[in-house]
């Protein structure tokens, strides 16, 4: 009976700790709100990244009729997304979270080519 009490007791702790690392990270606030890319997308049209501010997001290609959902969290001064199946991008904001450059190759860096990366420009505030 005591085990029990002891394996439901660290559980609750091991949750509890994750729920508090996850939750610690840089604030949202500031770059909760809709993206637009800056121009289209490989002949899609133009990207809308919806950021809400509780760490959801959706990613939509409005002329293909596609989207899909991301988590988003805010560390180390960048944008950190990830999608359901793990993969990851990584977004850095510029102008006060007014712009955004997401690479596609993993590594962000001023001047990266067309072709791997996308630039958003907010266009709403809040999420």
């Amino acid at each position: 009976m005591k085990t029990n009490s002891l394996k439901r007791a660290f559980a609750l702790g091991l949750t509890l700790g994750w729920l508090l690392v996850w939750g610690c990270g840089e604030s949202r606030l500031p770059f909760a709100g809709t993206y637009r890319s800056l121009a289209p997308f490989a002949d899609s049209g133009y990207i809308d990244l919806h950021l809400k501010e509780n760490g959801e997001a959706t990613w939509s290609l409005a002329q293909e009729g596609k989207s899909f959902k991301l988590k988003w969290r805010v560390a180390d001064g960048r944008l950190w997304f990830y999608t359901k199946e793990g993969g990851l991008m990584i977004a850095t904001p510029g102008e006060g979270g007014q712009y955004l450059a997401v690479d596609l190759t993993g590594d962000w860096h001023p001047g990266c080519p067309p072709q791997q990366c996308i630039n958003f420009k907010k266009v709403q505030t809040g999420g």
